[in-house]
């Protein structure tokens, strides 16, 4: 895994997040070829993108995901764009655009999920 947009684990925890609530990473899955479950896979990082967005830890877990297959093609790496959308109230979401290397569009994703310590309002 890559930073592409964002910061680094270790340089999360002071609040400073990402103010458009965007952040990427490259990523990629040895040994496993890219397909709808692969996808599924990498398609579960709104979390990590809510962390990235606020600027801090924030524990969540998945309430519901929902996978669009657009045109899978082999890639080693595949780019997570992932674009939060709110958290607010103990809940966050957002959605997450696949990209092979070459620019294809492999599938989007979006997903809700519940913020368990939510950012001071």
């Amino acid at each position: 895994m890559r930073v592409a947009k964002g910061r680094q684990w270790e340089e999360l925890g002071d609040g400073t997040g990402q103010p458009d609530g965007t952040s990427a990473l490259w990523v990629r899955m040895p040994g496993m070829d890219i397909s709808a479950a692969g996808l599924a896979v990498l398609g579960d990082y709104v979390p990590y993108g809510i962390t990235q967005a606020v600027g801090r830890w924030l524990p969540s877990n998945s309430l519901d995901n929902t996978l669009r297959i657009v045109y899978v093609v082999p890639t080693d790496w595949v780019l997570l764009d992932i674009r939060i959308d709110g958290v607010r109230n103990g809940f966050g979401h957002g959605s997450v655009h696949l990209w092979a290397q070459d620019g294809t569009l492999l599938a989007t994703a979006s997903q809700s999920a519940i913020v368990r310590k939510p950012p001071e309002e």
